[in-house]
């Protein structure tokens, strides 16, 4: 979901970095409805229909997804892509439609030398303005606590452990998760953001996240210590 009014720091940041035609099309540089060319983009997740791509792992905006069609396409995630599509502005999801171009494609050209590293990102800032990793592979650094469990949909919300009243809401298109319950914790999470239905989603992955123990580990303290706390 593109904005139209963007932070300068962000700006600055993915300039800095690379600033190729995804950052274009998540910063509304680019026209919608344009045609768009990606060369060697880094496909981070896969499903039937389309594909997860970043032109740089490391920047907010820096990924889209990207629409084929049901069976066209032969990625998986640590291929490089040339792609060739649409932008389009999906019911508010950004997106490279390569089925719309009459001349489109998605072709594999090779593979990406690197981890495919996650972009860090806290609960809070997530949580506060979810937009600049539409599209991107990301990891939530904080401890999460499940405080509503799968509705019918397969969605679920957690909430950091680090900063009380940072939310985020989740997908299964990729993890099952038939397991989780109220209170269940997991320590991050890591998966794709994708946007529907009016919300921000994180697709995260089938190991993108462990399910662990909530308690809070405790510090053996002198009591010297401890009064010196309150000096």
């Amino acid at each position: 979901m593109r904005k139209f009014a963007i932070a300068l720091l962000i700006l600055a940041t993915a300039s800095a970095a690379f600033a190729g035609p995804i950052v274009d099309m998540q910063t509304g540089v680019t026209a919608v409805d344009s045609e768009v060319i990606v060369q060697g983009g880094i496909v981070t997740a896969i499903r039937d229909n389309g594909f997860f791509m970043s032109e740089d792992l490391s920047i907010p905006y820096g990924g889209v997804w990207v629409y084929t069609g049901t069976g066209n396409h032969t990625a998986v995630a640590g291929d490089l892509v040339d792609v060739k599509g649409i932008y389009q502005e999906y019911y508010d999801l950004t997106e490279v439609n390569v089925s719309a171009d009459a001349t489109g494609y998605a072709n594999v050209v090779g593979q990406y030398a690197g981890a495919l590293l996650p972009l860090e990102v806290t609960a809070a800032d997530y949580a506060a303005d979810p937009e600049p990793y539409e599209g991107c592979l990301i990891k939530i650094v904080d401890g999460l606590m499940v405080t509503v469990a799968p509705n019918t949909y397969g969605e679920w919300e957690a909430e950091s452990m680090d900063t009380a009243g940072a939310m985020v809401m989740f997908d299964d298109y990729y993890y099952d998760p038939a397991a989780l319950a109220v209170g269940d914790c997991f320590d991050g999470a890591v998966g794709c953001v994708y946007f529907t239905y009016g919300k921000y989603l994180l697709e995260v992955l089938a190991d993108g996240l462990t399910i662990g123990d909530c308690t809070v580990a405790t510090e053996n303290a002198s009591f010297d210590g401890v009064k010196a706390l309150f000096r």
